[in-house]
């Protein structure tokens, strides 16, 4: 038993091993189901926020797309919204903007896990 502590064991070194992996792959997880969501969502909302009182719902629209397109290509947008720009089923629907991405979990020996992730974000007047 005082090896296993010791950690002269290559018992206690195996699960150490898989410890740190699967503390890895939750971590991974929680970023990718959450942190990540949560982010585009901010990133959509301060967008909103700039054009926010500019006139009609329509205007709005117009000038929501120009400032978004232009935050999608600059260097301050996350890998999300970034990757969104070339997937199918970004834009409006009605009054609300939706961005769809997709993301993935890509750990060795464990299945992959792939989403599709879409935010809706209401336009306010």
């Amino acid at each position: 038993m005082s090896d296993i502590i010791s950690g002269r064991s290559g018992l206690f070194a195996f699960l150490l091993v898989v410890l740190v992996l699967i503390v890895s792959v939750v971590i991974k997880y929680v970023s990718v189901v959450t942190l990540t969501p949560a982010k585009v969502s901010t990133e959509l909302e301060e967008i909103f926020c700039r054009v926010e009182g500019m006139g009609s719902i329509s205007t709005i629209k117009v000038e929501f797309l120009k400032e978004w397109g232009e935050y999608r290509r600059s260097e301050e947008c996350s890998e999300a919204v970034s990757a969104s720009q070339t997937y199918s089923g970004n834009g409006f629907e009605g009054n609300s903007y939706i961005v769809t991405y997709a993301d993935s979990i890509e750990f060795p020996g464990f299945p992959t896990f792939h989403r599709e992730f879409r935010i809706e974000k209401p336009m306010r007047r």
